[in-house]
C-alpha cells in the first residue's frame, strides 16, 4: 500500500471523493483529464494523511509554555495543552484511503473510499485489463465510498463487473 511520509506535506496528491475512471486500451480518463495509458505509473491502494499541524507551531507553543512556567505564571498551561494536542494529532490523525493513480509526472490522484476489499478486486481487474490489451472500455465508479467496476463497451469475456457490498 502506498503511503506518504507523515512529516512532509501531501502536495502533488489530489483527493477525489466521488469520481469515475474510464480505461481503454490506450487512455485513462478521470475528472477533466485524459492520459495515455503508458503515462500511468501505477494503480494501487493508497493512503494519505489528513492535514498535519506544522511542527514549528507545536515547538513555539511548548516554548511559550516553558517561559510562562519559569515565571510561575499559570498562563503556560494555555500553551502546553494545545501543544500536546498538536503532537497527538500529528501522530494519530485520520487518513484517507482509496485508489491511488500515479502518473509519470509525479502527480497522484487518490479516489477516497473505505472499501479496501473492493479496491483489491478492482485493481486486479485493471491489471488483467491492461495486460490483455482488450479492445474494450472499463469503468470504475467511486461514489459515497462504494466502488464498482465493469466493462461498458467491447468484448470483455469472463467475469465483467464488481460491485462493493454496503
Amino acid at each position: 500500500m502506498a503511503t506518504l511520509n507523515p512529516f512532509k506535506s501531501n502536495k502533488g496528491i489530489t483527493l477525489v471523493r466521488n469520481g469515475v475512471i474510464t480505461l481503454t486500451k490506450r487512455t485513462v480518463r478521470f475528472s477533466k483529464n485524459v492520459y495515455q495509458t503508458h503515462n500511468i505509473t501505477s494503480f494501487s491502494e493508497g493512503e494519505v494523511d489528513v492535514g498535519t499541524i506544522p511542527w514549528w507551531i507545536i515547538v513555539v507553543a511548548f516554548l511559550f509554555s516553558s517561559l510562562n512556567a519559569m515565571n510561575n505564571n499559570y498562563l503556560g498551561w494555555y500553551y502546553f495543552f494545545p501543544g500536546m494536542a498538536g503532537v497527538i494529532w500529528n501522530f494519530y490523525k485520520p487518513k484517507h484511503y482509496g485508489l491511488l493513480i500515479s502518473l509519470n509526472s509525479g502527480d497522484k490522484t487518490l479516489f477516497t473510499t473505505n472499501k479496501t476489499d473492493s479496491l483489491k478486486e478492482i485493481i486486479g481487474q485493471v491489471y488483467d485489463f491492461i495486460e490483455t490489451e482488450k479492445e474494450a472500455t472499463y469503468q470504475i465508479s467511486i461514489s459515497n465510498s462504494k466502488v464498482s467496476g465493469n466493462f461498458i463497451q467491447g468484448n470483455a469475456g469472463g467475469d465483467t463487473s464488481y460491485l462493493s457490498d454496503d
